[in-house]
């Protein structure tokens, strides 16, 4: 059996023995990735589809929590928190709400079922293994079921699902109690993802390392030594290979900004209600969608843009004429059909925040105040989260520095079970870390640093991005502006 534990949210630098001591002995028995990547915009949605496809936004079609398509001749807003959004999606897209196959559709065909208990958003749970239903798989959240009839019986083995609440402890552990007691000795899967939604929801009402964050993960590591003293009693420890990895990290918030409200200002955008410029994102970027791809519109936009303190890394879509102080978005594919005009990502920093936590940043206006953990930006703090492999076909006891991403989970995980992708894959198989697989350092890295520059008035506006690339896989590790008494990266 392949496990997936994913800890939504929780930063590398938060995986210690004091408040974490299962998942570390887990990473001594097994393998810990020093520099594992999150897809950028290092949101939870566009993860879930990186993670259950092997490929970034370019080939999966999800290029943001919130994005827009046209259908009918009118723009429709996918709020991929909403599994009827993505199911709207999929029917619009005839099957396409994801442009590639994914883990759950891959087993389904081979006659191997994939199970996904999802303690987060019905979209998040529900783009885990979205053709449950077509391929006799499993889909489990507190809101709803499939298949549906499965409900009444969890229902009766395990009770109900208790409330949410902050940290979501009992959610968590109802959910790892459902595996245990109800998923596995049933249904015996090929494949499981357990979701926990902590601590990154936890953080998004506090804050990144707060009391109620330290005991939301605090909880989840206890849930972790509930499922390997599980695995260990039933016999199944020396046959299930476990993945524990976050959806990616999470900065503290500074500012938020109101970006539609500055451009209607500036009178770059009409109203609140227009649909010649619509933005999206809540997080750490937004995505502009301007009307017709009109260049003059996208031009005036982006020189505005780079005028704001607040503004970081801008990427442009092939469907306008370059402009030589943006990077396109192709360069860390991100280029599709669904693509906005324009992805800017705000402005971070790595200075601590109040409780000496490094890494802060501007965010749009939404649901996270200021002081609250939030994520979704190019900062190194979100894209750099977690993975820890253990079992009988990884190596023991190892670090390594080699870069990995989330793109790298689907291909490594259909090796482990002797398949291979059907249709083409951005991420690779992760042979360093696998029992017979090469030593770290005869694994070859290459980083460039990319950059664009432009002078708008007296404001220097210069950006930059690293990339490294094991060939052939593409990593994002981050990128910035630099202005005046800003050397960058």
């Amino acid at each position: 059996m392949i496990l997936i534990v994913v800890l939504d949210g929780l930063r590398p630098d938060q995986m210690t023995k004091e408040h974490m001591p299962n998942l570390c002995r887990l990473a001594q028995k097994g393998v810990r990735f020093l520099r594992h990547h999150a897809t950028f915009p290092t949101e939870t949605r566009v993860n879930v589809a990186s993670l259950v496809t092997g490929c970034y936004p370019s080939g999966h079609g999800l290029v943001g929590n919130q994005f827009y398509i046209h259908e009918d001749g009118l723009p429709w807003k996918i709020d991929t928190g909403n599994r009827h959004s993505i199911a709207f999606l999929d029917e619009v897209t005839k099957g396409n709400a994801l442009q590639r196959k994914s883990l759950g559709e891959i087993l389904g065909e081979r006659g191997k079922r994939m199970v996904s208990i999802n303690v987060g958003s019905s979209g998040c749970a529900y783009l885990n293994n979205h053709k449950a239903k077509e391929t006799g798989g499993l889909i489990i959240n507190p809101q709803f079921t499939i298949p549906a009839t499965e409900a009444e019986e969890l229902h009766s083995s395990v009770g109900a699902w208790p409330p949410k609440g902050i940290p979501n402890s009992a959610q968590i552990h109802h959910a790892t109690t459902i595996m245990m007691d109800n998923v596995i000795p049933k249904y015996d899967p090929t494949a499981t993802v357990l979701w926990l939604s902590d601590p990154d929801s936890t953080q998004h009402k506090t804050s990144i390392s707060s009391r109620q964050a330290l005991a939301a993960i605090s909880q989840v590591d206890l849930e972790l030594g509930r499922i390997t003293k599980y695995l260990e009693a039933k016999g199944l420890a020396t046959s299930t290979d476990i993945l524990v990895i976050s959806d990616h990290g999470q900065s503290t918030v500074t500012c938020t900004v109101d970006v539609a409200a500055k451009l209607i200002n500036a009178g770059l955008k009409e109203s609140p209600e227009s649909t010649d410029v619509l933005l999206t994102g809540k997080g750490g970027c937004v995505l502009i969608y301007v009307q017709d791809h009109n260049q003059a519109k996208v031009k005036a936009i982006t020189e505005f843009l780079t005028r704001q303190s607040w503004c970081g890394p801008l990427f442009t879509s092939s469907s306008t004429d370059p402009i030589p102080y943006t990077f396109p978005l192709r360069l860390i594919l991100n280029q599709n059909p669904r693509s906005p005009d324009i992805l800017m990502s705000f402005a971070w920093e790595s200075s601590p925040n109040f409780s000496g936590i490094t890494g802060v940043g501007v965010f749009a206006q939404g649901n996270v105040g200021v002081g609250g953990g939030n994520h979704g930006s190019i900062s190194p703090y979100e894209i750099n989260n977690v993975l820890v492999a253990t079992g009988p076909h990884f190596k023991r006891g190892t670090k390594t520095v080699i870069p990995s991403g989330t793109v790298d989970l689907l291909p490594t995980i259909l090796h482990l079970l002797g398949l291979v992708p059907p249709e083409a894959v951005d991420g690779r198989v992760l042979v360093e870390a696998l029992e017979d697989g090469p030593n770290p350092e005869e694994i070859f890295i290459e980083t460039h640093v990319h950059e664009a520059a432009d002078r708008t008035g007296n404001t220097a506006f210069k950006q930059r991005v690293q990339i490294s690339t094991v060939d052939p896989t593409v990593y994002l590790d981050n990128g910035r502006v630099v202005r005046d008494g800003n050397r960058g990266m």
